[in-house]
């Protein structure tokens, strides 16, 4: 139980920094706006609508791309059959999404990609973690 924990949190971190990083790069190639307050929710709510798509699609890879890794990292970590370490990863990245689209307005079309991309990642991961395991569904 407790290498499983470690897992979810190696997962969880590993998530964050693959966050960081393709977000990082997809704020330098598509800044805000000049003469956004980024510490005004407000104001940086007024300059999403202004964001090319590209910077939507930074954001959308990098958390589907998160869920993937971390789930992946959490399940080399656990080391068993068990499949729940990356689901763990795969929810907690989720609930980091939801947060964030409650915080900051986003397009209906990246809601429900978000959403859909980040489970779907997780799945994908944790389901060929099963069938590696040699458990059957």
């Amino acid at each position: 139980m407790g290498r499983s924990l470690l897992a979810v949190l190696a997962g969880a971190l590993v998530a964050m920094v693959v966050i960081m990083i393709v977000e990082g790069l997809g704020m330098w190639l598509y800044p805000l706006p000049a003469g956004v307050d980024t510490t005004d929710p407000a104001a940086i709510a007024a300059a999403i609508p202004l964001l090319p798509l590209g910077a939507f699609l930074f954001v959308l890879a990098s958390w589907v791309l998160a869920a993937a890794v971390g789930a992946l990292v959490a399940l080399r970590v656990a080391r068993g059959p068990a499949r729940w370490p990356g689901l763990a990863v795969g929810c907690l990245v989720l609930l980091g999404a939801a947060y964030n689209m409650m915080v900051i307005p986003h397009p209906t079309w990246f809601v429900g990609a978000a959403v859909a991309g980040i489970v779907a990642a997780t799945l994908a991961v944790t389901a060929r973690r099963r069938l590696v395991a040699g458990n059957t569904p």
